[in-house]
């Protein structure tokens, strides 16, 4: 598998996990498809409160897994047939994203969090960041995780405190250097597309409702070209 280098790709993922976090809060009753640990949270405090309806956010966990080995064994069956799976992957996200869209307009309304089309919608979304993710770690893996703000600030700001020290464990100083400018800027842009994307559904879940998710459809899809043009480019570095 080859690099992905462009900024594009942590630029629309983390759009698309902005997103569909603001998303699944407003829309599926606290939902975090995203950062599905933080469900759990949620899930403490309906306890807490004597609130039963909590279906979804106990399945949250379990559904994300399974959506990470069923991506890890799809990336792992494509790459075995000699193909790239980026751009398979990425249609198969997209794919689950927009079946969520159809079942929200196909479906009866749910007047709660453990309704038929909330459950229906909320598994969809688990499992398209269950796999955004495992294409992070499996095939984007020289990029910044479009997921997990938390750590990449965590990252920049001790590689950074590494580097002002002057601490042993860092060698080659200039390399170190360039090394974390290219970091910094990429989990910046990371951060802030992340923004744009929990902003962007803020402004647009109300307003549009379940069409709302045709922006980060549109995003994943915007990605293709640049995948394309990866592919195409001769003599570029494989994955490690």
């Amino acid at each position: 598998m080859k690099k992905f280098e462009h900024h594009s790709f942590v630029m629309g993922l983390g759009f698309v996990a902005g997103f569909i976090d603001v998303f699944g809060f407003t829309q599926l009753g606290g939902l975090l498809p995203a950062h599905v640990t933080g469900t759990l949270i949620f899930l403490a405090i309906n306890l807490s409160h004597g609130q039963y309806n909590i279906i979804l956010k106990l399945a949250a966990l379990p559904i994300f897994c399974v959506a990470v080995l069923g991506s890890a064994w799809f990336i792992g069956a494509i790459a075995e047939r000699g193909r790239d799976p980026f751009l398979p992957a990425l249609l198969m996200q997209a794919a689950l994203l927009l079946c969520g869209m159809i079942a929200a307009i196909v479906l009866p309304k749910s007047h709660g969090p453990d309704g038929l089309a909330t459950v229906t919608i909320g598994t969809c979304a688990l499992a398209a960041m269950g796999l955004q993710n495992t294409i992070m770690r499996l095939i984007l893996n020289n990029l910044p995780p479009t997921t997990v703000m938390t750590g990449n600030i965590t990252q920049v700001l001790s590689d950074t405190v590494g580097y002002a020290c002057r601490f042993s464990s860092i060698r080659r100083i200039k390399d170190e250097k360039v090394i974390l400018e290219r970091q910094a800027k990429r989990m910046l842009i990371t951060v802030l597309s992340f923004l744009a994307g929990a902003l962007a559904a803020a402004f647009t879940c109300e307003r549009l409702g379940e069409f709302a998710l045709c922006l980060p459809v549109l995003a994943i899809l915007c990605l293709i070209p640049f995948g394309q043009r990866t592919l195409s480019t001769p003599g570029a570095q494989p994955a490690a």
